[in-house]
């Protein structure tokens, strides 16, 4: 039975089990050591299973599962062995998770980072009076305060107190303050947190926490958001879950991280070397090392590739031998310039490119996706002549035609879209507007060219967008406040926009094996999920209503309106698979 065994034991309701009888009170030479008061006190999820009836005593559940999990060699049961409780849970019996009569609540994760972020999860049963505050203190100089609690539905919770309808009975805190980070000194500080209701009632439950790196609080929390269940619309439910503050952290905190990342990026140069480029492909690598040698395969084989190089962001170090071998390799085979950026961790899509550029020799920006190859083996003599003869107004910032590997498209630009996530909020329906980026025809066959005519557009996808470099300057580069991926390469399409230009589509055909370029976690998903907040919150106003929809009124420039698909000849595309159009993220 692992430590933290309370939400498994609590699968079944209160009510279906009968408390046993607790055997004898004296142990054996065996259990030499056991003490009662320190066991219940250093284990509530003991507690909570003597009050549930699943077992009869501590001395009980000692004997079936703490010899074999060594309980008593914790350092946490030593700690309580000989001590009195604190006073914050002096009032209630010992080891006990909730007064005699009064909500339940239950602790099941205390994470800590030297840098003075904290993340906690727990679920509270305030059916009859609802949570209204939680304080946590840990050791004698970290004290945190809840006035604003995000919650979520937990099924475990939900049979443990035998409801009989669906309750967000979870939930989680984060709080990440650089004050807090001097009395971050050793694992294992000793946390009480109080919950209070607003009946003035107070529950005080005791755990360890404990201390993890920056980057692993960071993938805790949002793989925990990724994970969470409500009961209305999930979207929804997690914008007014990261309303409360806890978004604003979030974001803080992993900008915080993602910046201190790129400060350690180092670089290797392979190939042919000149002081300046035509243009410059940066292309971020996360969790698959693949893709390097084949990129290098197929851009090597066309016109004007001597003008340009490529400079590979990792965001994955443990890929960095492989990658720097596959670069020498790459070097004598196909003669391109190429530049490894390696990063000590993963600093996300956007950061990546913006280190990037700082190593680029050129003031020609291509922001490339590794699952992304030509279809035409001159492209970059294509793209040069587009440079060299289209105005400045079409070139500034533009994306590509994107097709699918059986040809169909995947991108001919992006517009934006609005969902209405509804939920249950204070005995009401809640409605909440959810901004969405789509994709002009995807799915549509190759012989429907009208989707990919050059011509302004809301936005591109950061699989490939072509920009000038000093305009991508003066934009700021990448917004550092997105989380991994998502929705930052929408953003800095209205901010081109914002600032006078539009973002222009063009047909540079490019095939794109969309999501096979990188690993996809569950904290990536989370990280998705407070992006689309955070997108929705900076850009709503801007976007409602005149830019919503596929023929939006763009303030610098008219987009002209989505063709209509013409009808298919007779001899055309057959075999084509038409894939349907969905909602689908930024890229």
């Amino acid at each position: 039975m692992p430590d933290d065994a309370g939400p498994a034991l609590m699968k079944a309701p209160a009510k279906a089990r009968r408390p046993r009888p607790a055997p004898p009170a004296q142990v054996s030479d065996a259990e030499d050591g056991f003490d009662e008061a320190a066991y219940l006190a250093a284990f509530p999820d003991v507690a909570q299973a003597i009050r549930r009836g699943d077992i009869g005593s501590a001395i009980e559940h000692y004997r079936l599962a703490g010899r074999v999990e060594q309980r008593l060699q914790r350092p946490e049961y030593r700690r309580h062995l000989g001590r009195p409780l604190p006073e914050i849970e002096a009032r209630l019996a010992p080891g006990s998770v909730q007064p005699a009569a009064g909500p339940t609540v239950s602790l099941e994760a205390v994470a800590l980072s030297r840098s003075g972020a904290v993340f906690v999860a727990g679920w509270a049963d305030d059916r009859q009076s609802a949570l209204a505050a939680v304080g946590l203190q840990c050791g004698a100089g970290l004290r945190w305060t809840w006035t604003r609690i995000p919650r979520v539905r937990r099924l475990d919770a939900e049979a443990a107190v035998g409801g009989s309808r669906p309750y967000q009975y979870g939930f989680w805190l984060f709080g990440s303050s650089s004050d807090m980070a001097a009395s971050i000194a050793r694992p294992g500080a000793e946390c009480v947190l109080e919950a209070r209701f607003a009946d003035g009632t107070s529950v005080a439950v005791r755990r360890m926490a404990g201390l993890c790196a920056d980057v692993d609080l960071r993938d805790m929390a949002m793989g925990y958001l990724a994970g969470a269940s409500y009961c209305g619309n999930r979207t929804a439910e997690v914008f007014n879950s990261l309303d409360t503050g806890a978004g604003d952290a979030l974001v803080g905190f992993n900008r915080a991280i993602s910046h201190g990342i790129v400060g350690g990026a180092t670089v290797s140069r392979f190939g042919p070397q000149r002081p300046r480029y035509r243009a410059s492909l940066i292309v971020p690598l996360y969790g698959i090392g693949d893709y390097l040698f084949l990129q290098n395969c197929a851009y090597a084989q066309g016109r004007g590739m001597a003008e340009y190089e490529f400079i590979y962001v990792i965001n994955s170090p443990e890929l960095a031998e492989q990658l720097h071998r596959e670069a020498r390799i790459a070097e004598m085979i196909y003669g391109l310039s190429v530049s490894l950026v390696t990063l000590p961790d993963n600093a996300g899509f956007g950061m990546a490119n913006n280190v990037g550029v700082q190593f680029a020799r050129s003031d020609r920006i291509l922001c490339v996706n590794p699952d992304v190859f030509p279809r035409d083996p001159d492209w970059a003599q294509r793209h040069t002549g587009m440079l060299d003869t289209l105005p400045a107004e079409q070139t500034r910032m533009f994306g590509a035609s994107l097709f699918y590997d059986d040809g169909s498209l995947m991108h001919g630009g992006m517009y934006f879209d609005l969902d209405t996530g509804i939920m249950p909020a204070a005995g009401r329906v809640a409605q909440r507007p959810l901004l969405r980026v789509e994709h002009y025809g995807k799915g549509a066959p190759p012989w429907a060219t009208q989707y990919v005519a050059s011509r302004p557009v809301p936005a591109v996808t950061g699989a490939f967008m072509s920009i000038d470099r000093p305009w991508f300057e003066k934009l700021g580069g990448f917004t550092d406040s997105y989380v991994f991926g998502h929705y930052e390469d929408a953003d800095l399409c209205l901010k081109s926009l914002q600032a006078g230009t539009p973002v222009w589509l063009h047909d540079l055909p490019m095939w794109h094996l969309e999501g096979k370029g990188s690993r996809r976690l569950p904290q990536h998903e989370g990280g998705s999920l407070v992006n689309r907040w955070l997108f929705t919150r900076t850009w709503e106003r801007t976007l409602v209503p005149d830019l919503i929809g596929r023929n939006p009124r763009l303030a610098a420039a008219a987009v002209q309106p989505e063709p209509t698909a013409p009808r298919r000849p007779a001899a055309a595309g057959r075999g084509a698979r038409i894939r349907p159009v969905q909602a689908v993220g930024s890229k």
